[in-house]
Order: structure tokens, then sequence, then C-alpha cells
């Protein structure tokens, strides 16, 4: 992490950059001085595991009721309340 921005560093920042911080670090994540490289490489763990998430998904969710298996059912069921969380 780089030094934290002053005031009127930070006065200059537009609105996007704190809420692109925020979402891969948190409340106040641009305040804390993570780098670019930083919040990039954190936006693509999360794309990666959406990604990994959405084909498991997808493996799981039969489109013939007739081919569905419990397992695939089960599969499912946990990852629905995992959303819902």
């Amino acid at each position: 992490m780089n030094n934290p921005l002053t005031k009127e560093q930070l006065d200059q920042v537009p609105q996007i950059a704190y809420d692109i911080w925020e979402v891969a670090f948190g409340e106040d994540a641009f305040q804390k001085g993570y780098t670019d490289e930083e919040v990039i490489c954190k936006l693509m763990e999360f794309s990666d595991k959406a990604l990994a998430w959405d084909n498991m998904y997808e493996a799981h969710n039969s489109k013939d009721v007739n081919e569905d298996t419990e397992e695939d059912y089960e599969m499912r069921e946990k990852m629905d309340s995992y959303l819902s969380v």
C-alpha cells in the first residue's frame, strides 16, 4: 500500500474511484492507500470466482427435470442458500 492521500488530493478524486476501491477492499479503502494494481488484482480475483461459481451452478443445473440427480439438486440448494445470505 502507498501512503494515504492528502485532503486536497482526495478532493480531486472522482466518486467512481472511491466506489471501485470500496468494492475491492471495503469501506474507506481509497483512503487506506491501496494501489491501482492491488485493486485490479482484487477485482480480477472476484471476477474469476464469480465465473467459477457460474460454471459450477450451470454444471449442476439440468435443463431436463428427468435428468436431474439428487447430487445436482443438493448442490443447487446449497449454492442458492449461499446467495440468499
